[in-house]
């Protein structure tokens, strides 16, 4: 009888061994990858991101011409070569109520556009904008009185102009600050002569603050003029 006893010993403990390496996750979990192999597999996360392409500026030399037709009035630059790099236009943007708006366009040799950024001596300004149906042209719009238009409508000397990688520098003109301030409400208009008079110093409220920036500005261009005639 001791023999058969001894006999099933060795075979009990070959099947306690072979239960107790199935229910171990580890003996079923397949040997890691080499180091190098993850490194393959891996998202570049860690790459560093490609710097923006850098803007190339110019120094252009061109001619100011304005076109006034219906409801539009334009002031358009251009260049000695007869590329048109910059215009600035008037239209109605309610036929009903009269309202108007400012339609900004710019050279840009980009196919994607997301900005016209405007920089003069009265400040910058950055205007939001799209692919215009002119190849290499960039189209943006903006109310008679904002941000845009009041570094146009107060800038002197020199403008620089940047819409994706081109960016070109020339000079303003008077009849582009006439066009803008033509394009701005009657309020503003009666406003700026009542600053010019002398009623009032300061605006009423803190909704004027803009409007008696820009009034300043008119100012300030008219008495160099007179100045300099």
């Amino acid at each position: 009888m001791r023999m058969p006893l001894i006999a099933l010993i060795p075979a009990a403990l070959l099947a306690g061994a072979a239960y107790a390496q199935a229910a171990d996750p580890a003996a079923e979990a397949p040997p890691e990858a080499p180091a190098e192999t993850q490194a393959v597999e891996e998202p570049a996360e860690a790459e560093e991101k490609a710097p923006p392409p850098q803007v190339e500026t110019a120094n252009v030399g061109g001619t100011w011409s304005r076109e006034t037709a219906g409801a539009r009035d334009a002031v358009t630059f251009t260049s000695e070569t007869g590329e048109e790099l910059f215009s600035a236009t008037c239209m109605a943007a309610d036929t009903e109520t009269g309202d108007r708006i400012v339609q900004i366009k710019a050279a840009s040799v980009d196919d994607t556009v997301g900005a016209i950024d405007i920089f003069t001596s009265a400040g910058n300004a950055r205007l939001p904008a799209a692919p215009d149906q002119a190849p290499g042209i960039a189209a943006g719009m903006t109310e008679p009185v904002s941000r845009p238009t009041f570094v146009l409508a107060s800038g002197a000397g020199e403008m620089r102009i940047v819409s994706g990688t081109r960016g070109i520098v020339f000079e303003t003109d008077p009849m582009l600050k006439s066009m803008v301030r033509s394009c701005q409400p009657d309020h503003l208009a009666e406003f700026r002569a009542k600053l010019q008079a002398g009623e009032f110093s300061r605006p009423a409220s803190d909704d004027d603050a803009e409007d008696q920036d820009v009034a300043e500005a008119d100012a300030e261009d008219e008495g160099e003029t007179g100045t300099n005639s």
